[in-house]
Formats: structure tokens, C-alpha cells, sequence
């Protein structure tokens, strides 16, 4: 039995004995976990019943190597996964972190290249990826074994939040000059606000293409469509755009910084960047998303759900 984590340790050592007293490595308690297992059903037989214990992953032999199926490791761990437009296979919470293509070894995980031990394998409506390759792919967001029939997903133990202080409101720094300079340019805040206000109702597509093509957006692809707009380039990922600017406090907000939050989930990690927005003033923020409403949409964030699951903020100055 193998097991894998490469989230906080002190996660990992919950998760295996309940306190601080085991190794990483030490699976002597694992049989904690054995009494009623959450069965995933293959090829949409069921939906899944989110119980406590284990969240089991069917192994099934492809080419004389394990195999799992994306469809049901998507569903373990709480990720929405979904063909795209482009014929490749999305994984992530409210953009495609993870892209994978029939016949191919390289799988794109925000932006940079991994490679499987084997192609991932097209069957029906299913994409299935070796085994073997979970670890590089899923071993940072999620906790799992890899059994000789399963994979076993482990849940949190406890909540947790991404930062501390989270009962606090979000609010706007002193007033500022309403220009910012971004990657050299000069971008009237109040004209941002105001383009990407035009974009209220457009409906929000999980991988949606460029907007020009798709007339869609998902949570990136629209952020990344409102900056450049004004000669700011954006990645496409919302954990590549994480990555620009410099963080803000959340009491310290102007108008245009953008906003992280993770989208949480009993079964993987709730420090990765799973979702943002634009701060548009006065609490609210402005962002492509599947909820509360579907598709572009002007929110409150001084709510319980924001305020937990919020990691940072960005501005790009």
C-alpha cells in the first residue's frame, strides 16, 4: 500500500492518527478509515454519497497497467471535470488547472507540462490516466492510497480556512488616484469597472475558449478578457494569475485588485487558488462563476462563504 500526500503535514499526520505523534509514513491507523467505504460509481451509474470514511476510486487494466477514470477521481475529490471545446479533458474547480488529451503522456497543470508514465486511454465517454501518474498530478491537492483494486481518497479531518483573520470584512483602502500602473501601462480603474460590467448575464462555461470565439466565459478566461482589454496580459489559469502583482491586505482593497479563494471540498486542498474575481469597490466583487447565479455577476463578499475560503488578493502595480 502506497501512500501519498503532499499537503501541509500536519494534515497528513491528522489524517492518519488524529495527532501529532506518527510519521508521515506510518499506516498503522489507516484501518480507521475501512468501515463503510463511498463507492464511485463507473460511467455515471450513480451519484456520489459523500459519507464519512474513505472516497474509492475503481482500478481497472488498460494495455496491462492500472488505469483509473477521470470521470470518477473528478468526482472523489470534488473537482468538476468535463470535455472542452478543443477535444481535450478539463479538471479544476471553476477553470481547467489540469487539461488532458486522448493518446498523449503531457498533461498541462497550470500552464506547465507533466508528463504521465502513459497515454491517457479514451473509452465511451470516459478519459482514463495511469495510475502511477496520480502522485505528480493530484498528489499536492489531495490525500489518497493506492490500493491493489482502489484508490482511496481521505477526507479533511477538520475545516480550515486559507488565511488567518477570516472573520474579517473585506474594505476599500483610502482613496486613490483612479489610475494604476500596470505592466507600464496607465488603466483608469472606473473605465475597468465599467467594461466589465458590460458582461453582466454572459454565461459562465467551465474551459470556455477566448470570448470572441465562445461568447462565454469561465472565471479566469473573463478576467483575463477585462485586463487585456487594457494591454494588461494575463495567463489564462486562475493559479497563473495568482502568481502576478503583489498581495494586498483584505482591508486594504482598491478597484481592479484581484481576488483568490479556493472552492472548498472534503476531499482535496483548501490552500489552492480555485477561483477569481475583481474587486470592484465597496464589498462587492465582479466575476464569472456557476454560483451563487451562473455566468458573469456582481456579488457581495462580506458573506460567511467569501470571507472563509478567501486566500488573497493581488494588484498589479
Amino acid at each position: 500500500m502506497r501512500f501519498h500526500k503532499v499537503l501541509p503535514t500536519a494534515l497528513v499526520l491528522a489524517l492518519l492518527s488524529g495527532c501529532m505523534s506518527n510519521s508521515p509514513g506510518d499506516t498503522k491507523d489507516l484501518s480507521k478509515y475501512n468501515a463503510g467505504p463511498v463507492k464511485v460509481q463507473s460511467d455515471s451509474q450513480s451519484t456520489t454519497d459523500l459519507t464519512e470514511g474513505r472516497h474509492i476510486v475503481p482500478i481497472r487494466t488498460i494495455n496491462n497497467a492500472p488505469y483509473a477514470s477521470l470521470g470518477d477521481l473528478t468526482e472523489a475529490t470534488g473537482y468538476h471535470g468535463a470535455w472542452l471545446d478543443n477535444g481535450k479533458f478539463g479538471v479544476g474547480d471553476n477553470d481547467p488547472a489540469w487539461t488532458f488529451q486522448t493518446g498523449e503522456r503531457t498533461v498541462m497543470l497550470a500552464g506547465k507540462a507533466v508528463t504521465m508514465p502513459g497515454p491517457a486511454v479514451s473509452e465511451g465517454n470516459q478519459l482514463y490516466i495511469p495510475v502511477s501518474g496520480l502522485q505528480s498530478l493530484f498528489g499536492d491537492v489531495t490525500v489518497f492510497v493506492i490500493e491493489p483494486d482502489n484508490v482511496a481518497f481521505f477526507p479533511k479531518p477538520a475545516p480550515e480556512t486559507g488565511v488567518d483573520g477570516k472573520s474579517l470584512d473585506f474594505a476599500d483602502d483610502k482613496p486613490s488616484k483612479l489610475s494604476m500602473a500596470m505592466a507600464g501601462n496607465n488603466v483608469d480603474e472606473v473605465q475597468m469597472i465599467s467594461f466589465a460590467r458590460k458582461y453582466l448575464g454572459v454565461p459562465y462555461d467551465f474551459g470556455a475558449a477566448p470570448y470572441k470565439q465562445s461568447h462565454r466565459f469561465d472565471c479566469s478566461t473573463f478576467t483575463q478578457h477585462v485586463f487585456g482589454e487594457f494591454g494588461v496580459d494575463l495567463p489564462r489559469l486562475a493559479r497563473q494569475q495568482a502568481s502576478k502583482g503583489n498581495f494586498v491586505d483584505r482591508t486594504k482593497l482598491q478597484h481592479g485588485d484581484l481576488l483568490f479563494f479556493y472552492v472548498p471540498g472534503r476531499f482535496k486542498s483548501n490552500e489552492t487558488v480555485g477561483h477569481v474575481g475583481i474587486y470592484m469597490g465597496d464589498g462587492n466583487m465582479i466575476h464569472s462563476s456557476p454560483k451563487p447565479e451562473d455566468g458573469v455577476q456582481i456579488t457581495p463578499i462580506n458573506k460567511t462563504y467569501w470571507k472563509d475560503t478567501f486566500l488573497y488578493a493581488k494588484r498589479l502595480t
